[in-house]
């Protein structure tokens, strides 16, 4: 009569295919946490740390095409141009000093705008100068009313740093009668509603 048992391994075998089996587990796990944090994190990306709740800044990706070691090529630029460009590359390095300094130089240069004014507030309010950052707000709010992130920026500072509710809230609430559809419209609404609990 035919044995039916399945055959029988012989020891080394089993301790192969189960090394194998355990470097397989390892790698499966390893390339999958590594596809999760991808998906997760979205990938690298300089706008991350701008985006609300925290700053909104008027140069999303000014040095595109730039390595974060490679200084932009500013010589086809004014001088005004190029001190702009090396204010945007030192805010994507987040080196707030020289990108203050640079900023600075282009305005006084004659590149005095509300976007500009609007980084350089960035750039003071995360060197930790908040006043002073308000007041570069509030510049480019003279200089356009219509400025959405400059007036974004101001109510996020009221909000978060100089913990001014009051005025937090009025900055929201003049952003919806501005830009009621406006991208951060959802985050005004959210903001308003929390703030107004810290009013006396």
């Amino acid at each position: 009569m035919k044995d039916e048992r399945p055959p029988v391994r012989s020891a080394s075998t089993s301790v192969i295919a189960t090394h194998w089996a355990v470097i397989f587990a390892i790698v499966a796990f390893s390339a999958g946490t590594g596809i999760s944090w991808l998906i997760l994190s979205g990938g690298h990306s300089k706008t991350a740390d701008r985006q609300l709740p925290t700053f909104v800044t008027q140069t999303d990706g000014p040095s595109a095409g730039n390595s974060e070691q490679t200084p932009p090529d500013v010589s086809q630029l004014s001088p005004a141009e190029a001190a702009l460009a090396f204010g945007n590359w030192n805010y994507d390095k987040k080196a707030w000093q020289k990108s203050i300094d640079a900023y600075q130089r282009a305005i006084s240069l004659g590149l005095d705008n509300a976007d500009v004014r609007t980084d350089l507030g960035n750039a003071l309010r995360f060197s930790g100068e908040p006043r002073k950052a308000l007041e570069q707000y509030q510049t480019a709010r003279k200089q356009n009313p219509q400025h959405e992130n400059s007036l974004c920026n101001m109510a996020v500072l009221y909000a978060q740093v100089l913990h001014d509710p009051g005025n937090a809230v009025a900055s929201w609430r003049e952003y919806l009668r501005l830009f009621p559809n406006g991208e951060k419209a959802s985050v005004a609404r959210q903001v308003i509603a929390t703030e107004s609990q810290k009013l006396p």
